[in-house]
């Protein structure tokens, strides 16, 4: 098999950060792959260079590699939790499902609540055709009839993802997050599920934070990211 990878160019406009995914490296061929794909980020404008290696046989690490410099950023971690015994349900914070007609407002909100969360998309149309496909169930976090965040949950694994909640950082602080994973639990037990999963940047220290106060234990590390440099 040739080597080859895949590179993820959607963030380069708005944020400048530009992703490097190896899927397969043949034996030796390590330095001169990250130097190609290095090379084309440049090419397209990125600013900020990020780097992981789906290849078990090619693992990355922090040192000099050819004309690139590796530096560890974070683990992508996968969570789970049993939904057995949900902790409360929320008190100030509904759950509005999204529609077609709202998609403009999902879209415009999603993007501003993750923009400067770590590893995180912009969404654009195909994002929400995706949203509103069936085995979906995405929506809105509403707080006194004003929408203030945004849910994304995956139903069509055998263990449902909470693939994203995330508030407007003016009501950050409030206990609101807690609430927004409450709700998002509770409609995947009330759907019949009796697990759920989630991924978590190890850096997004917020976050990981509140997944496990709220009884989210590790399953293991999807993938480990790192920064490439100059050399």
């Amino acid at each position: 098999m040739e080597s080859a990878y895949q590179i993820f160019a959607a963030e380069i406009t708005a944020k400048g950060k530009g992703y490097l995914v190896i899927q397969h490296c043949r034996t030796g061929e390590l330095d001169e792959l990250l130097c190609r794909g290095r090379q084309e980020l440049l090419s397209l404008g990125a600013t900020e260079l990020l780097v992981t290696s789906r290849d078990p046989s090619a693992p990355l690490e922090e040192g000099c590699l050819g004309e690139c410099r590796l530096e560890f950023v974070r683990d992508l971690l996968e969570l789970q939790r049993d939904l057995s015994q949900l902790p409360g349900q929320p008190q100030r914070l509904s759950l509005e499902p999204l529609t077609r007609e709202r998609g403009g407002a999902w879209l415009a909100l999603h993007n501003g609540c993750f923009f400067e969360m770590p590893n995180s998309a912009t969404y654009g149309p195909r994002d929400l055709d995706r949203a509103l496909e069936e085995g979906h169930r995405c929506g809105f976090a509403v707080v006194n009839g004003v929408r203030v965040g945004v849910y994304e949950l995956d139903l069509t694994q055998e263990v449902p993802e909470i693939e994203g909640i995330a508030l407007q950082k003016d009501v950050c602080g409030q206990g609101l997050g807690r609430e927004l994973l409450w709700g998002t639990m509770a409609l995947l037990a009330e759907a019949g599920f009796d697990r759920c999963k989630l991924l978590v940047a190890s850096d997004n220290e917020s976050a990981f934070s509140l997944y496990r106060r709220t009884g989210f234990k590790a399953a293991g590390i999807r993938s480990k990211w790192f920064r490439m440099l100059p050399n």
